[in-house]
């Protein structure tokens, strides 16, 4: 398989969530600005106290065209967490990081989450809610960084890189034991240690995950 053909389910990831709007530049702007005015609002004004007519209000929409888009506030709060999953996506492709062999990859990778953290502090307000604030949107799979993250576990280890490990569910748990780690690391401890936690994490994924001949320390 082709460099290019194992990381297409990425590309597609960060391409293919607003496809039906990308030819009809102005349902995507709308979309978008919807989806500014509520990240604004969430993060100044406070998820809870804000509604669906003040995101309208703040996008310059009607309220029928919110609910085109997004069937409750719930929804529109994971378009936000959206935005910042594929600036994620988007640093997995990059050249640097696919030239990285497989079993070295933990590390760039776990601190690109914490330094997205770092720079948006709104993402780190987010990720503070609590589910009875938030309904079902904490019902909502992990979505395309979990995708993703299956994609690769699937590449290194159809290369013998990774240990044979059911790579959905591997998925799953590690996006979970990272963001664990950033809710800790930046809600509880305001952000302190960084680095302490991006250690720990790259060590527990590399030991758990990568094949033992193939570890370096």
């Amino acid at each position: 398989m082709k460099q290019e053909e194992r990381y297409s389910i990425v590309t597609t990831a960060l391409t293919t969530e607003n496809a039906p709007d990308q030819a009809r530049p102005d349902k995507t702007d709308k979309r978008q600005a919807i989806i500014e005015a509520a990240r604004t609002l969430f993060t100044t004004e406070g998820y809870e106290t804000s509604t669906i007519a003040d995101v309208a209000r703040k996008a310059g929409v009607g309220v029928g065209t919110v609910y085109l888009y997004f069937k409750n506030k719930a929804e529109l709060l994971y378009a936000v967490k959206g935005d910042w999953e594929k600036e994620f996506l988007s640093y997995m492709v990059t050249p640097e990081i696919q030239a990285t062999p497989h079993q070295q990859r933990a590390y760039p990778l776990i601190k690109a989450c914490f330094g997205l953290c770092a720079r948006h502090t709104e993402m780190v307000q987010m990720m503070g809610l609590q589910p009875q604030e938030v309904g079902d949107w904490h019902d909502h799979p992990a979505g395309s960084v979990a995708q993703a993250i299956k994609a690769f576990f699937d590449e290194a280890a159809a290369l013998g890189i990774f240990r044979p490990v059911d790579t959905g569910p591997a998925a799953i748990i590690a996006y979970g034991m990272v963001e664990g780690a950033l809710k800790q690391c930046f809600l509880v401890e305001g952000g302190k240690d960084q680095e302490r936690y991006i250690n720990t994490l790259v060590d527990a994924l590399e030991h758990w995950l990568v094949q033992p001949t193939l570890l370096t320390s």
